[in-house]
């Protein structure tokens, strides 16, 4: 899928359409420079998903969780900002391999960051930002 927007509020109603499509255990990983996007579409995702709480950037954090159900299952969704991270031995021993589980749904900004630690099965969502306003989405599942 690709689509264009020129809001920021535009990006948010693309991830929250696009939340309907998440099942549990799903790795969405986010990439794209510096304001691109990345947080504002997390939050819509969070929006389709029905969570309440805000969304804000764990960039300081690393990582924040928000409990929500799909259907009857209860799931936690796991926001993670690795921008300040440097390399990807950072994470080995962080245990985000148990963070990536069938009870989950999990959103990574700057996936790159951890590109050889990502599962094959996941969803990658790159930003283009061709001026201040616009920006280019491109959604793919890997099975």
């Amino acid at each position: 899928m690709e689509v264009k927007t020129n809001s920021p509020r535009e990006t948010q109603k693309v991830a929250e359409k696009f939340a309907k499509e998440i099942r549990a255990g799903d790795v969405i990983a986010l990439y794209g420079d510096l304001g691109a996007g990345k947080t504002v579409f997390t939050q819509g995702l969070a929006k389709g998903l029905n969570i309440k709480r805000k969304i804000v950037s764990p960039t300081f954090v690393f990582m924040r969780s928000y409990p929500f159900n799909i259907g009857k299952t209860q799931l936690t969704f796991y926001h993670i900002d690795l921008y300040r991270t440097e390399r990807e031995k950072d994470f080995e021993n962080l245990g985000l391999e148990e963070v990536f589980s069938p009870d989950s749904v999990v959103v990574l900004e700057w996936a790159d960051r951890i590109k050889k630690m990502l599962p094959k099965k996941r969803i990658e969502v790159h930003f283009e930002s061709p001026n201040e306003k616009t920006r280019k989405i491109k959604i793919r599942r890997f099975k």
